[in-house]
């Protein structure tokens, strides 16, 4: 009878030990967000490089990452889908946002997941140079935000109640990622931090080489209690004309 209480308490003791150090742990959630400029880098604009600009997002082991600038079968992307070739080289799943039809193909946003989406959507947004898109991924426990907004500060202010208004539909936490093309203390921004908090860093992420402007942001819904352990902005130089972003979230 020892023996088999012994027998039994070594079967099942790890496992009630796992069990106990799990219980009540929080998932973290690691977001990355990058204009990829079609994974053309500073020191060669004709030259892509996928496997470049896809070490630098697996360099940063993410869960979702947020992509702008991206071409799908475009002429000037000689027919080449840079999301699908992203999502390959970084063993993850592609989700395509497009904002224009553009030479045969389409240029939009994108967003990579370690899982794939209980659905997606998008939504056009108002550009006056170009019209601009919201990329939505919906997961399990999250929702996830990817856009690239207008170069004109009219335009971006319209963007920023429409994506609003958007994130009032979901019950679940909402993260929020992109190049916004504004400055923080910009009014379209102000309009942002009523509905959003933000946990990227406010440092520099463009031009890549010497960034000396603030313009890319991840965000995550006003309503939803988080702690970021790390957020900061990726020191590369090269491989885009703005520097990728990561923060490290855990919802609470």
């Amino acid at each position: 009878m020892n023996r088999l209480i012994r027998l039994f308490s070594l079967l099942v003791m790890p496992s009630i030990i796992t069990l106990c150090q799990s219980a009540g742990a929080q998932e973290p959630l690691r977001v990355l967000s990058y204009n990829v400029r079609n994974c053309r880098g500073l020191d060669d604009y004709h030259a892509v490089n996928v496997a470049r600009v896809a070490g630098v997002i697996s360099n940063q082991a993410p869960d979702v990452v947020a992509l702008q600038e991206l071409d799908r079968k475009t002429k000037r992307s000689a027919g080449r889908d840079m999301l699908q070739e992203l999502a390959v080289a970084t063993g993850m799943i592609g989700t395509f946002g497009e904002a224009i039809p553009y030479q045969g193909g389409a240029y939009g946003v994108g967003i990579l997941s370690k899982t794939k989406p209980l659905r997606s959507y998008h939504l056009p947004l108002p550009g006056k140079e170009e019209p601009r898109t919201l990329l939505v991924c919906e997961f399990d426990t999250f929702v996830f935000f990817c856009t690239h907004l207008s170069l004109t500060a009219e335009s971006r202010q319209a963007s920023a109640e429409i994506i609003n208004q958007e994130q009032a539909k979901f019950n679940k936490p909402v993260l929020l990622a992109g190049d916004f093309n504004a400055k923080p203390e910009t009014t379209e921004m102000l309009v942002f931090e009523k509905f959003w908090t933000r946990i990227s860093p406010l440092q520099p992420t463009f031009p890549a080489d010497k960034p000396d402007r603030i313009i890319d942001y991840i965000f995550v819904s006003k309503n939803t209690t988080v702690e970021v352990p790390e957020s900061c902005v990726v020191n590369e130089p090269m491989a885009s004309d703005h520097r990728p972003i990561f923060a490290h979230v855990i919802f609470k």
